[in-house]
């Protein structure tokens, strides 16, 4: 917990409200969950302010309009003061001053305050980092890393080599250096029923959550961005990769090599085509192919197109001039 007037004073800020109020949450703006702390990061969060559902918010002058109960007014966003707040806060939530091997498995670390269900298979190489939630019946396979704050659902199966809860890909100007990382405490939530192959990694969000939806496959060396929703039964085939903030809805079928943008949603049964790059969203029921990624169908008449240009091109007559001809330009 920690109350409104040190977070105020770590960033130097007004506080509009009850400064005793104490907060154990930070979340997103925009978010189903309640209470908690918000911050302002980008434009986009602008538009939630009067529906966010935090009691806390930090920002500027803007977040006044919100009905949040405290407002903590910044000048500027700072990363070095907003790192100081979140540091603090995952410090204090996953309880990092306490750390230890509390395994009586040979080759395996599991750090303390987690909680690990019945019939789960560890391999040598493991390490379960503090505050881990693991249902029943999962298997980690040799060298995986699951951090911090990271929940797992029953019946999950993960293979060797993954990293999962890793820092967000998130960064503000900074004094020290151009670009300084913003620290995450989001969190990585794997549900029921999930597989996850080789050598993949999964970013746990910044603020929200990093979520992989139940009954989803995915293969290897498979990257997934910092808040990303993955929906139910989705198919991740390898070598695709997520920026942050990508919504793929329910079965989803992204096959090998395909990437997303951003902030962008792909609606359910829709399907991405390998070598595509998505860089808006699409509908529901998709059938998406082409860098830029469009309707396979547009694409496929687009090639045609372009196909039946360049034959022609290549079939019209040319006069023939002796190499002696060329030479002078005549």
């Amino acid at each position: 917990m920690i109350k409104v007037s040190e977070i105020a004073q770590l960033l130097g800020g007004e506080v509009i409200g009850d400064e005793t109020l104490e907060i154990s949450q930070i979340r997103p703006v925009k978010s189903d969950v309640k209470g908690g702390l918000a911050i302002v990061f980008s434009k986009s969060d602008f538009k939630g302010l009067s529906e966010t559902l935090a009691d806390v918010i930090i920002g500027p002058k803007s977040v006044l309009q919100s009905n949040a109960k405290v407002k903590i007014v910044i000048d500027k966003l700072s990363a070095e003061r907003i790192n100081q707040v979140m540091r603090f806060y995952k410090v204090h939530k996953y309880q990092l001053f306490d750390q230890g091997n509390t395994s009586d498995i040979e080759g395996v670390y599991i750090g303390k305050h987690c909680q690990i269900g019945e019939g789960c298979h560890f391999m040598p190489g493991v390490k379960i980092m503090n505050g881990v939630t693991i249902g029943n019946n999962v298997a980690i396979h040799a060298n995986t890393v699951i951090k911090e704050g990271t929940i797992i659902g029953d019946n999950v199966t993960i293979d060797s080599n993954n990293s999962i809860g890793n820092y967000s890909f998130e960064y503000m100007a900074g004094t020290r250096t151009r670009y300084e990382r913003v620290e995450s405490v989001g969190r990585v939530i794997i549900e029921d029923d999930v597989e996850i192959g080789c050598n993949n990694t999964i970013d746990r969000g910044t603020l929200g959550d990093t979520v992989i939806g139940r009954g989803t496959k995915i293969d290897n060396l498979v990257q997934i961005g910092h808040d990303c929703k993955i929906g139910q039964h989705c198919l991740l085939v390898s070598q695709t990769g997520f920026a942050g903030h990508t919504v793929l809805e329910d079965h989803v079928i992204v096959h090998g090599q395909a990437g997303t943008a951003g902030h962008l949603t792909i609606g359910k049964n829709s399907v991405v085509k390998a070598k595509s790059g998505v860089s808006h969203s699409f509908p529901a029921n998709s059938d998406i192919f082409g860098y830029p990624a469009k309707n396979a169908r547009e694409y496929y008449k687009n090639l045609a197109v372009l196909n039946k240009l360049t034959k022609e091109n290549k079939n019209k007559p040319t006069e023939k001039k002796s190499w002696l001809a060329r030479l002078f330009g005549r």
